[in-house]
């Protein structure tokens, strides 16, 4: 599908003053007929709407199963009419977007701007460096004074979102909330505890114990041996949970990624740390005694839920209690960060302020490149995020007596959709990764639960005192990392399942670190070092 002139909904109030400059250097010649549009559309500088014509800006996004069309969405027909700013979506579905993404530029048919982008680091650096995503740099400092403010307040968004060449690509999606940044957190059934007589686990040794009692006893009662002692689904990855007990993932935690710094502020590559041996090891024993749960590295998310909506999961991690369900969510209590045997007390699945980089981007095909930075700049305010969580009070939302608000009764309790869905047909933040500011007020999912913000209070002493963003590599280091990643990763990952599972001795662990070394880890720390280096340096 090529883009057309067909309208469609996009856009709501901007109340906050916003200097109008000039325009904004890019690296091509549609920079000044950019500038030239711009000012014939009558960017206004402050309030709304936006511009005093109506105006057309064509997007295209990544489209989250829980979303209604993005041209219907209530949000954005509002938003439309404060605005003056009419924004053509095409939203393709999450399955398949990237690839659709990328034929699209690869053909020179691509539009105006990218919302909920799903851009990595490496398409930022490539697409920024043939100059198709513009530089926003001057367009923040000149139309961006919400997004501004929150760099000028947190140095680590603009270090985390500067490419090596200077320029920032794209806007990220921020999260105030330490709730949701401690990510999937260990929950241990309260009840099967009480009923042993045993009290929270704060070691590992003594985690390994209440997962052995929990498996020798019937705690559900029902006379069967049919009890899961730890659990989860393959996405939420078993090791980042434990591996702060040994001291590893002291930069936090990024899927995928093996590296963070020792002690003395060095960068390493801890998968072949005799610790990390360790921590396979205590995984393995629990594996081979039946501790966890043997499906945990390949069950999708519907099947991981199924076991603990039947009250059968002793211990398992998740973002939110919530995923439990409503019969046993009540059952469960947040561990804290389990001790390891070298006294090693972190809790390193943690990610950054910077929540999801790459959501918002504005190609060299944009015809109004500024009235495009105020339009999302909004979403950076109070207001904005306060729209784009709750969308329209009387329609979407109510005021309580107490002055908080909440989601009508047809969101928050409707029988036939969850609360994510029933928002998801207003609003595209179910699914995350849209440029947005989320403020814990304004947040009414399950990161607001009494027990994850009690879980938060618990781990938050012992989480990294630095978190590493997602860094954006020069092209050559990418094009070089993306070899040596690629192929270490995934014998890291083949081998360390083949040694909790049996499948390997640990007596080959030697073997397993020359093999690693032979692919060449030496060169992945040396252009991580180099990143490392530039983000301090920004």
């Amino acid at each position: 599908m090529r883009f057309t002139r067909s309208w469609v909904p996009a856009s709501v109030a901007i109340t906050m003053a916003i200097t109008v400059l000039g325009g904004c250097s890019t690296t091509n010649e549609t920079s000044q007929k950019s500038k030239d549009a711009s000012a014939k559309s009558g960017v206004n500088a402050t309030g709304f709407p936006i511009v005093n014509e109506p105006i057309t800006i064509q997007m295209m996004g990544s489209k989250a199963p829980l979303h209604a069309e993005w041209n219907d969405m209530l949000i954005f027909k509002e938003y439309e009419k404060k605005t003056n700013v009419k924004v053509v979506f095409e939203a393709a579905p999450d399955t398949g977007y990237k690839e659709k993404r990328n034929v699209r530029i690869a053909s020179g048919d691509y539009p105006e701007a990218f919302y909920r982008a799903a851009l990595t680091p490496a398409d930022e650096v490539n697409y920024g460096s043939q100059g198709i995503l513009i530089p926003l740099n001057d367009l923040i400092d000149k139309y961006a004074p919400n997004f501004k403010a929150i760099m000028e307040k947190h140095p680590d968004v603009k270090k985390s979102i500067t490419a090596p060449d200077g320029n920032i690509y794209s806007l990220p999606q921020l999260n105030e909330q330490v709730a949701p940044r401690i990510n999937k957190k260990l929950w241990i059934n309260k009840k099967w505890l009480d009923k042993l007589g045993l009290p929270v686990p704060t070691t590992v040794d003594e985690f390994y114990k209440t997962l052995k009692a929990f498996k020798e006893n019937d705690m559900n009662g029902n006379g069967k041996n049919d009890e899961i002692p730890w659990t989860g689904d393959k996405s939420f990855d078993l090791l980042p949970g434990l591996r702060g007990s040994w001291g590893m993932g002291t930069t936090g935690n990024r899927k995928g990624v093996y590296v963070d710094e020792d002690s003395n502020g060095k960068v390493r590559f801890f998968a072949t740390d005799p610790k990390y041996k360790e921590l396979l090891e205590f995984i393995a024993r629990l594996f081979k005694e039946g501790l966890m749960d043997r499906e945990a590295f390949a069950q999708e998310l519907p099947q991981f839920n199924a076991k603990l909506t039947q009250g059968l999961v002793g211990a398992f991690h998740a973002s939110n209690v919530n995923q439990a369900g409503n019969t046993y969510m009540n059952d469960y209590v947040p561990a804290p960060a389990l001790k390891g045997p070298y006294g090693d007390q972190l809790f390193s699945n943690v990610v950054p302020f910077t929540q999801s980089q790459g959501t918002f981007a504005i190609t060299n095909k944009n015809k109004h490149p500024e009235a495009t930075m105020r339009w999302v700049d909004y979403f950076y305010s109070e207001e904005g995020s306060k729209f784009v969580r709750m969308g329209i009070e009387g329609v979407t939302y109510e005021k309580l007596p107490d002055g908080d608000i909440q989601y009508k009764e047809d969101i928050r309790s409707n029988p036939k959709l969850s609360l994510d869905q029933a928002a998801g047909q207003f609003s595209t933040w179910p699914g995350g990764n849209i440029p947005q500011m989320v403020l814990q007020k304004y947040d009414k999912t399950g990161n607001t639960f009494p027990s994850s913000l009690e879980a938060a209070k618990l781990l938050g002493p012992n989480t990294p005192k630095k978190v590493w963003p997602s860094f954006l590599f020069s092209k050559d280091e990418q094009d070089r990392l993306n070899s040596l990643e690629s192929d270490i990763v995934t014998f890291v990952e083949e081998q360390q399942l083949k040694f909790i599972a049996g499948g390997q001795s640990f007596a080959s662990w030697d073997q397993y670190v020359s093999s690693i070394n032979k692919m060449g880890v030496k060169d992945l720390l040396k252009i991580y070092e180099a990143a490392s280096d530039r983000y301090k340096k920004n």
